[in-house]
């Protein structure tokens, strides 16, 4: 008849740090799986909110006609009031989690601090050369146009050059619309516009 023995101690333990093994495998799979489906939820709810703020204030500059823009942002948030044609002006506030335009507002969506508009470093360019006759010209280019262009970093991480995600908007009007002080002439928008890169 044929000796049955059962198991030995170390067959049971290494059995046991074979299982556990293939679980902490499967755990971290898990994990990976539900933060990628979480942070895909999220890059397309603010995607989402992108387009509604762009177009909410492009509506606004097309259908009312942008004629001037102030900029008197402080340390906590960026704040942009755009002037229209009809007389009317419009305030736009960015914080670090939250983008307001006149009444609406849409709230950043991330699961860490690291995600963020970057309020202090909002890119902006406002082009004039309006056309003049004589010998006082400065420049032999002109337009009878100006040109402005806002760009609104987000930050996604440890990353600074999130493109894709960041809040454009771009204008095209009549230079005689406008007058030499209508908008600021630095490169940079807010607090600390001095201390950003080109």
């Amino acid at each position: 008849m044929k000796n049955r023995r059962g198991i030995t101690l170390i067959e049971f333990i290494v059995s046991i740090a074979l299982v556990a093994i293939v679980m902490i495998f499967l755990f971290n799979l898990l994990v990976d799986i539900q933060y990628t489906s979480k942070n895909g939820s999220f890059a397309s709810d603010n995607q989402l909110n992108r387009a509604s703020i762009v177009r909410a204030i492009m509506d606004d500059f097309t259908t009312l006609g942008l004629v001037g823009m102030t900029d008197t942002s402080t340390y906590s948030e960026l704040r942009l009031t755009f002037r229209f044609q009809d007389g009317s002006s419009k305030v736009l506030t960015v914080s670090d989690k939250s983008v307001v335009y006149h009444d609406e507002r849409w709230s950043m969506k991330a699961n860490n601090n690291r995600t963020f508009y970057q309020k202090r470093c909002v890119y902006y360019h406002f082009e004039n050369a309006p056309c003049c006759v004589g010998e006082n010209c400065e420049s032999s280019v002109c337009s009878d146009y100006f040109y402005v262009h806002i760009r609104i970093p987000v930050v996604i991480g440890e990353s600074d050059d999130n493109a894709i995600d960041d809040i454009e908007l771009f204008y095209v009007g009549k230079s005689s619309d406008i007058n030499a002080s209508s908008f600021p002439s630095k490169a940079f928008l807010g607090y600390e516009s001095n201390t950003c890169a080109a």
